[in-house]
């Protein structure tokens, strides 16, 4: 009988799957063009060492390969991999290098070739549970069957059976998949809302306390993620409460990533997991977006444990970084370094005699979003102005490179900016906008903020249910075309909101918030720990924000002592105006301080303080703050 799946949730997987070792791995040198059957060259990128993969005519996503799969009656064949993962190059090597795959797929199907993260949005719909993603779809899109990595033997299988599936059962695979597809429509309307308590941050820090490891740190057994999104919620959490084993759990576990084999200590900078649940054994690429999230949580961690050496940390990442990554002739990092599992573990003198690892080149919008964030923060946590301009530099190329025709783009190979407003890209450039005008140094960001976002509610809203879709509603292919709305992502969004709210006055940001967070109150048990990121937002929303606004002169002695006792603030729902008299009168008038006098404001939710005039009397005020939260 044929079987049709769900991506991600089929009940049954291959027999040659290897969903428990494959969610990332290793690397790719320069990419190899292929000849794509369905319009042109495509640029794939296949294993760097020797393979037959390019033999299988790979066509890329697009209507092309769909009308050409209908035209010839033939199932589909998508493959989802990623420069930088090493079993999408073992399958490379081995079954998509066999004579007899390569055969039966180019006869009996029309094989398409997809770069994660060049398509997030096709990898969320049709992920099997790790890459390479192997799925057999309709020409309609929609998933016959599949898995993850499928060895040669199993692979031979597989084409002649499904192929021969297709031929003789397309009216009940067809008929299946409708019924799936319905199924999914409703499970995509049928929302569980419900209203907003501390009872869900309670619930989800109990989770987390559940998985931690006491010896050897972090989160859950092997593989062992870092997962940045799980540790800043433990870190906020700690900055709301101060409880002592919160803080024992960061210790132990941003210790013990960077002690360890996760961690470059030649070369600086994080690799992307440990196979090891100490540790010791990582796979070895290394990825802007992980390093990016990593690099705010060790800034951060310093800005709240001074004494705690995490600066240290801090600055290596960065020296990697900007090594490896830096792009100055864009003013933008690259995306990912690939692994090699013979160059890392080699000490320095070693590694010097050999080429270091292939840089992956191609520009990602909200990864670059990331590190400006992660790089304005460590600006202020090591005083580093230098950091700050290089994160602006990255805000800049962002609007000037990525921005076209006022939609903000996800990535450039090399040919142009493509893909459009995906919530990633977004929320990450609405919060390093945001960061950015919290220096103090460009309010020209705060306008940006605004638009930023307009775009963001005005093309990801679902306005009725509440939430942000993944990607604007586009005429798209397969499941596609049906837009989703993952918790993470909305969650990052919704933070953001919640934070240009306090900035601006404005309550239609935060009650778009409210919305998306609502709309996830009754499942977001479901996403177990991808539900950090949310209860983290959740926080944010039942705390009283505390604004810390501060008036005077550039240059100031006195107005630059207290800014700089406004930076070391490290409360969770803070933010931040520094206002300079000639440069920000209008905004002084909004805000109703007087351009006369340098003093600071603290200010708790509408509530707000008399002017302090010195920085003991304002860190007294943040201190008293602090109440709020239930602290002394």
């Amino acid at each position: 009988m044929p079987q049709v799946y769900r991506a991600g949730s089929a009940p049954n997987r291959p027999a040659g799957s290897l969903h428990s070792i494959s969610l990332s791995d290793q690397s790719s040198h320069d990419a190899q063009v292929a000849a794509d059957p369905s319009g042109g060259q495509a640029q794939l990128h296949f294993s760097p060492r020797p393979n037959r993969a390019s033999e299988i005519a790979w066509r890329t996503w697009g209507p092309a390969a769909f009308d050409e799969a209908k035209a010839q009656d033939r199932p589909l064949l998508l493959g989802i991999s990623a420069v930088w993962c090493h079993w999408c190059h073992v399958m490379d090597e081995t079954s998509y290098s066999d004579e007899q795959v390569i055969r039966g797929i180019n006869e009996r199907f029309i094989p398409i070739r997809v770069d994660n993260d060049e398509r997030p949005d096709v990898n969320r719909r049709y992920n099997m549970g790790g890459w390479p993603t192997t799925a057999f779809l309709t020409p309609d899109g929609e998933i016959i069957h599949g898995g993850t990595y499928i060895a040669p033997e199993q692979m031979r299988s597989y084409v002649t059976q499904i192929a021969d599936v297709w031929r003789d059962k397309r009216a009940e695979i067809a008929e299946r998949a409708k019924e799936i597809l319905e199924h999914e429509h409703s499970d995509a309307r049928a929302q569980k809302p419900g209203d907003l308590s501390w009872e869900i941050v309670e619930t989800v820090g109990s989770l987390v306390r559940g998985q931690y490891d006491p010896e050897f740190g972090g989160f859950g057994r092997q593989p062992k993620f870092p997962q940045p999104k799980l540790v800043r919620f433990v870190l906020e959490e700690h900055r709301r409460h101060g409880y002592p084993e919160l803080a024992t759990m960061l210790h132990k576990t941003l210790v013990a990533m960077a002690a360890g084999g996760m961690y470059d200590q030649v070369e600086g900078g994080f690799f992307r997991y440990s196979t090891t649940r100490e540790w010791s054994v990582p796979h070895y690429e290394k990825m802007l977006e992980d390093n990016a999230e990593l690099l705010l949580i060790y800034a951060e961690a310093h800005r709240s444990f001074p004494q705690a050496g995490y600066d240290r940390i801090a600055r290596d990442v960065i020296r990697w970084m900007d090594t490896a990554l830096w792009r100055p002739e864009i003013g933008m990092f690259s995306g990912s370094q690939d692994a090699d599992e013979h160059y890392y573990p080699l000490e320095k003198a070693e590694r010097a005699k050999h080429e270091r690892p292939f840089v992956d080149r191609r520009i990602y919008t909200g990864w670059n979003a990331l590190a400006a964030s992660a790089y304005f923060a460590c600006a202020s946590a090591l005083g580093d102005p230098a950091l700050e301009e290089q994160a602006r530099t990255v805000i800049r190329a962002i609007a000037e490179r990525m921005t076209v025709d006022l939609h903000v783009m996800h990535f450039d190979a090399g040919s142009g900016p493509q893909l459009p407003d995906l919530l990633i890209d977004l929320a990450a450039c609405l919060g390093a906008a945001l960061d950015a005008y919290e220096t103090g140094h460009h309010p020209a960001t705060l306008p940006g903020a605004v638009q930023l976002a307009t775009w963001l509610c005005e093309r990801l809203e679902d306005v009725e249910y509440g939430g942000f879709w993944d990607a604007p509603d586009r005429s798209e292919l397969g499941r596609v075309t049906r837009r989703e709305k993952p918790i993470e992502d909305g969650a990052l969004a919704a933070d953001a909101l919640l934070r240009l709210a306090t900035l601006t006055g404005e309550d239609r940001w935060r009650d778009s918030a409210l919305r998306a967070l609502r709309g996830f109150a009754g499942e977001y048990r479901q996403w177990g720990q991808f539900a950090a990121a949310y209860a983290s937002a959740v926080a944010r929303a039942l705390s009283e924000p505390l604004t810390v606004a501060v008036v005077g002169p550039a240059d100031d002695a006195a107005s630059e002592r207290l800014w700089a006792t406004a930076l070391s603030c490290d409360d969770p729902a803070r933010a931040l105006h520094r206002l300079v008299p000639e440069r920000d009168r209008e905004r002084l008038t909004t805000l109703g301080y007087s351009p006369e006098r340098t003093a600071a404001y603290v200010c708790i939710g509408t509530v707000c303080s008399a002017p302090l005039e010195d920085e003991g009397a304002l860190a007294a005020e943040l201190a008293r703050a602090r109440r709020r939260f239930g602290r002394g």
